[in-house]
């Protein structure tokens, strides 16, 4: 008997109980639909992640002064000529279609007083068209305007910020904290320790919808922080976003080379940023354990199918044997009917899933309504998940859950395929 023969048997025997073919075809193509889904919105919500972290945060690599990371002493800053090596480094012809932008900053801790209230802050200070290219916070801005290099010194602030102090556009405002004294400074300057206190007019605010942000973070124009906090010429950290996240390592490589012999730490946004690093890998293994239980019951649904088939089937297969079939021939047709049943599965499931992962991947997934208010403070995280989902990652999903309704259909052939003469065909 013919292999084209033995799949149109198969075919046919497929439909002889519909209801349970389309109840297995609804649960295969189910579980295809939520791999797709979940695997979209895994890559997406990681790339936001990243991209919004590296962007509210010190970007794909910084470059800060050694034993910042893990003291955040406001006093380990960096010498101007550091930051002239690493423009240098930047705008060498290899580094031109890597870089996106850099921008030297000033980071302090200080306190931002109204005629309302005050607040503890953290100080940014930043070169305004520099951190364009950097950061999204100039890209949030809901009132009044950026920082301008044009303008007289001013300050954009967080709308939790603004309304904790009851600020608006060009109220005015005191930002008090303490100069710093560099530690390897031979002499203590004059004033190094004491508080100093600027006064400043509000140019802006903006929202980014992460609480933390929003509700601590000042930015004011680099020579303003630098006079306010007494450290001239000095920044805290150079921030460098890169046109892909893939390049990191190769920048951090080149600019320690670059950097040999300073007193750096240049590190990539995962070593800056371990607690995001550490989440997305935890948040990977979850969400391939939870697949693997969809696969599971996929698998165990197709091999309950199937195998139920085959017990109902005795007396046929016994008929079958006696007409001349060998057993490898039933188990060819057994294996047929699950291939059969998987493709017509699949198909359906590629069509469901991928419809509803055109939705997420436009419209978003909005988890404002899960977090109210408060939105984890360890990860820099967009509300709303747009999915992601790669070519390579549609064929491996369909792959899996085709090889797993294939292994799941090899027991319940060997079953067929062990059917017995004379007692198959008793009828009780």
């Amino acid at each position: 008997m013919g292999v084209l023969l033995l799949v149109k048997i198969g075919w046919r025997n497929l439909w002889r109980s519909l209801r349970g073919t389309l109840l297995t075809i609804i649960a295969l193509s189910l579980g295809l639909a939520l791999l797709l889904i979940s695997l979209g919105l895994l890559d997406g919500s990681h790339e936001q992640v990243v991209a919004n972290g590296v962007r509210f945060g010190p970007g794909h690599v910084v470059i800060q002064a050694k034993g910042y990371q893990d003291s955040g002493s406001q006093e380990l800053l960096l010498p101007a000529h550091v930051v002239s090596l690493t423009d240098k480094f930047l705008h060498t012809a290899a580094m031109k279609d890597v870089l996106q932008g850099m921008s030297p900053r000033l980071l302090a801790s200080g306190l931002l007083s109204s005629t309302a209230n005050a607040d503890g802050v953290r100080i940014m200070g930043v070169i305004p068209k520099r951190e364009r290219a950097v950061s999204l916070i100039p890209q949030r801005i809901v009132k009044g305007n950026y920082l301008n290099d044009d303008l007289r010194p001013g300050v954009v602030i967080g709308a939790d910020l603004a309304r904790k102090l009851a600020l608006k556009i060009g109220s005015k405002v005191v930002l008090t904290t303490q100069a710093v004294q560099s530690p390897d400074a031979g002499t203590t300057d004059a004033g190094a320790g004491e508080m100093q206190a600027t006064l400043l007019r509000v140019r802006g605010i903006f929202r980014t919808g992460i609480q933390e942000i929003d509700a601590h973070v000042i930015q004011v124009p680099l020579p303003e922080a630098q006079t306010l906090l007494g450290a001239p010429d000095r920044v805290t950290q150079i921030a460098i976003l890169l046109k892909q996240e893939g390049d990191a390592m190769f920048v951090a490589r080149g600019l320690r080379r670059q950097l040999r012999g300073v007193p750096v730490e240049i590190l990539p946004w995962r070593e800056a940023m371990p607690a995001v690093a550490r989440l997305l890998v935890l948040d990977d293994a979850f969400n391939y354990v939870m697949n693997g239980v969809v696969l599971a019951m996929v698998g165990l649904g197709i091999l309950n199918t199937i195998l139920m088939r085959v017990i109902q089937r005795r007396y046929e297969f016994g008929l079958c044997l006696a007409l001349g079939i060998r057993p490898m021939q039933l188990a060819v047709i057994i294996i047929g009917e699950s291939l059969a049943l998987a493709a017509i599965s699949l198909a359906l499931g590629l069509v469901l899933g991928l419809s509803v992962q055109h939705y997420f991947a436009t419209a978003g997934l909005d988890l404002r309504w899960f977090f109210k208010s408060s939105l984890p403070s360890a990860l820099v995280f967009d509300p709303i998940i747009y999915s992601r989902l790669s070519l390579s990652r549609i064929v491996s999903s369909v792959g899996i859950v085709f090889l797993t309704a294939t292994i799941s259909s090899f027991y319940p052939a060997l079953k067929a395929a062990r059917t017995k003469l004379p007692g198959a065909l008793e009828v009780f």
